[in-house]
């Protein structure tokens, strides 16, 4: 009996301690939980804390109220920034506003058309510059920018080949403007290079003969320096008469699309093929008659109005110095952009031609080419009689 108590106590004792040691592993359960859970709220918060650091948009002191500042600005001022007159701005601002509504943005036409053409008359300026000066991010500069690029290009109509009766008009601006005019004359060619970024794609063609990477211009003025074509975007490294043979004047011209009267001529250079409608000087082997200088001698001074519109162009349009963009549709674009930008400021400013800096002359180096380029026998009778005309 006494041994029989004895097991049932220590079953009660060995009972007890086992309720215990669950007692206690229960409750080291529960804290080890609540640490965790504690722990977990404590790191989320940290985490939150974090986030919100980070994806907060960080306010960068910029300048204030430029926009303001610009409307204070006198004539002489403005328009050495901007390259045109007050006038002359809110004529565009009126003329681009229609193709500006289709963009959706917050930014006005004139806020962006004030920034744009920042940009375009200085060399070099970074989108950095642009959104400190204007007071936007640098990913709203490039883009306003590009949007402003696109809306300008809409005005396409301030590039146009005349109609027969305005080309009358041209030749007789020419014929009054230069001491020793050249007859018939309808415009003055030439071509142009603008230095661009390595391309990403065939890049040895854009390796022009001085050593850069650029694209050309193809451009045909008039005596008053507007261009009446322009064709953009040939690589570098092609020659003037692969351009015009491959450019849509010429085709144009070639097939009757593009009305010429009878009597005009362009004036180019050397470097271009003689035909009937399109005049280039002399070779000079040394052996040149007195006739034939005296041919060469009236079309340069006449052909050299093409340079002067060149000058002006990168006068006024510092960024052509250098096209920073990556692609050549960009860099193309630009320049079409600054195209129509200078026959609009000639065509709505008296004082179009008038700049805080001195009036330069393009001069694009122009190679003898020792290759015979063809030469139309319409263009060789036409050329002599026109030589003629000189000796008489």
């Amino acid at each position: 009996m006494c041994c029989l108590c004895c097991q049932n106590f220590a079953k009660k004792i060995c009972s007890m301690e086992i309720h215990l040691i669950v007692d206690e592993m229960g409750k080291s359960e529960e804290h080890f939980l609540l640490n965790y859970e504690k722990k977990r709220r404590i790191a989320r918060k940290k985490r939150n804390l974090l986030l919100e650091s980070i994806l907060e948009k960080r306010r960068v002191t910029k300048v204030h109220n430029f926009f303001n500042t610009i409307e204070q600005y006198d004539n002489d001022v403005f328009f050495s920034h901007f390259r045109m007159t007050p006038h002359t701005f809110a004529k565009l601002t009126h003329a681009l506003q229609p193709h500006w509504l289709t963009f959706n943005t917050r930014y006005s036409l004139k806020q962006s058309l004030y920034l744009t053409l920042w940009k375009l008359s200085n060399s070099r300026v970074t989108y950095r510059e642009l959104s400190d000066r204007f007071c936007v991010g640098k990913g709203t500069a490039h883009k306003l920018f590009f949007m402003t690029i696109k809306t300008i290009c809409q005005l396409k109509n301030e590039i146009l080949w005349p109609t027969l009766v305005e080309q009358q008009k041209i030749m007789e601006e020419f014929q009054s403007k230069r001491t020793n005019p050249f007859p018939f004359v309808v415009g003055c060619m030439d071509g142009i290079h603008f230095k661009i970024n390595t391309p990403k794609k065939d890049a040895i063609s854009y390796y022009d003969r001085k050593g850069n990477f650029s694209i050309t211009m193809q451009a045909i003025c008039d005596s008053n320096l507007r261009f009446l074509d322009v064709f953009i975007g040939f690589p570098g490294s092609c020659h003037d008469a692969n351009v015009w043979k491959n450019s849509p004047i010429y085709q144009q011209i070639t097939s009757g699309e593009a009305q010429l009267a009878t009597t005009a001529v362009i004036l180019a250079d050397s470097a271009y093929p003689l035909s009937k409608y399109l005049m280039v000087p002399y070779r000079d082997n040394g052996h040149l008659s007195p006739e034939e200088k005296k041919f060469n001698y009236y079309l340069s001074s006449t052909r050299v109005l093409v340079e002067q519109s060149f000058g002006l162009l990168r006068q006024k349009f510092r960024i052509l110095n250098h096209i920073d963009v990556s692609t050549i549709k960009s860099a193309s674009k630009i320049v079409m952009a600054c195209t129509i930008l200078h026959n609009f400021i000639l065509s709505h400013s008296s004082d179009a031609t008038s700049d805080d800096d001195n009036f330069y002359q393009y001069n694009n180096d122009t190679v003898a080419v020792d290759e015979n380029i063809n030469e139309s026998s319409e263009g060789i009778i036409k050329r002599n009689e026109l030589k003629m005309l000189f000796s008489s």
